[in-house]
């Protein structure tokens, strides 16, 4: 057959090779080709898949004919960029470092954005969500998800480049390993547990200390300490050590005792230098070995029975001497005695039901005495 018929549909092309080589490009409608010469073929391809498949683009993205530039946008990508190609606004392709592709021009209207992903390795906040319907994995992105209160540390080949705040945040993965950490900025409590600490008596305590702590700069914070909690912890660690080792236990147990001022001061000026704020610092708990608690025990015991002694004994004293200054008086004064002597009737006449009185007061109080007498 000398002629070919070729019915081209609508969204498709007509592609005519002869010997390898782009002849013509026939859009819609029915097409004869001269068939005559070897070499000659003919395909036929959808435009709705805006980008020429591979197989078909490696030829003619090398191709300096008219019809490839009238046609299709070439798109190629250089080292250390990225580009992203949009067909009527709607993300189709994202391409990386050395990578090609074909975009046909109609019928939809396609635009390419190229980005130096080494001078900035972060995607645009409004190429995100386009981004994420088109797929992590296909555009090579590493997506990082930032809470409100914390911060995102960029690792790009083992290397910090940046700090983010909360949000959605994309970085191009063609640039090598890229990797995420989260930092929370919040204030957070430290607790140092079970402290052994030897008294200057020699004598082996345990304590429990707390701390609070807020990261003020991520990004130094990274770069000098490894764990901003574990540099606290073990500075909390020198500190308590210095401030008890210097007391006995007696004056551990006489005084309230906290970490020295100045130690506590060090601290803080040691950790911001590294990006963190330091709070309170404080000694939660004295713990004290079980034979010294049960000494301890036996002590406090003594001391309270001792004053218990004291003020049973200063009672009786003052008892005492009340009685005998109440006796001194009715000595000096007939009349106290005589009011004495009636108080005394009146408790005694309560508890008799008939009182005969004969004789006078006197000998009321005689015979009322009469029976004690005996």
């Amino acid at each position: 057959m000398i002629w070919k018929r070729i019915v081209v549909r609508e969204m498709e092309r007509a592609l005519v090779f002869l010997n390898g080589q782009l002849q013509a490009i026939e859009g819609p409608g029915v097409h004869r080709i001269l068939t005559l010469r070897r070499g000659v073929e003919v395909e036929v391809v959808s435009t709705l898949d805006a980008v020429l498949r591979p197989a078909l683009a490696d030829g003619l993205l090398r191709s300096a004919s008219a019809l490839v530039a009238e046609n299709f946008v070439r798109v190629v990508v250089g080292e250390g960029r990225a580009a992203m190609v949009f067909a009527a606004g709607v993300l189709i392709r994202v391409l990386n470092p050395g990578e090609s592709a074909l975009v046909w021009r109609a019928p939809r209207v396609v635009t390419v954005r190229e980005f130096d992903i080494v001078a900035e390795p972060a995607v645009e906040a409004s190429l995100i969500p386009a981004l994420t319907r088109f797929g992590a994995a296909a555009a090579r992105v590493q997506f990082l998800m930032v809470p409100e209160q914390s911060a995102g540390l960029i690792f790009v080949n083992g290397q910090l480049v940046r700090s983010v705040g909360p949000g959605m945040h994309a970085f191009w993965a063609a640039l090598g390993n890229v990797r995420a950490e989260l930092v929370e900025l919040r204030r957070q409590v430290l607790e140092v547990n079970a402290q052994e600490i030897l008294t200057k008596d020699k004598v082996t305590l345990r304590v429990n200390i707390s701390a609070e702590f807020r990261v003020t700069d991520p990004m130094l914070a990274a770069r000098t300490v490894r764990n901003a909690g574990e540099a606290l912890y073990r500075l909390l660690q020198l500190a308590v050590r210095r401030t008890l080792g210097r007391r006995t236990l007696d004056e551990l147990l006489q005084e309230k005792v906290d970490i020295e001022p100045a130690s506590a001061e060090a601290i803080r000026e040691e950790m911001a230098a590294v990006g963190v704020e330091v709070g309170t610092m404080a000694l939660k708990d004295v713990i004290l070995p079980g034979e010294i608690r049960e000494i301890l025990n036996q002590v406090v015991t003594a001391e309270k029975r001792a004053q218990a002694n004291l003020i049973q004994r200063r009672e009786e004293t003052a008892a005492t001497r009340s009685l005998l200054n109440t006796a001194r008086l009715m000595e000096e004064s007939p009349i106290l005695i005589r009011l004495k002597e009636l108080e005394t009737l009146e408790k005694l006449t309560e508890k008799v039901g008939t009182v005969n009185v004969s004789g006078g007061f006197e000998g009321l109080l005689e015979k009322l005495l009469a029976p004690v007498k005996k």
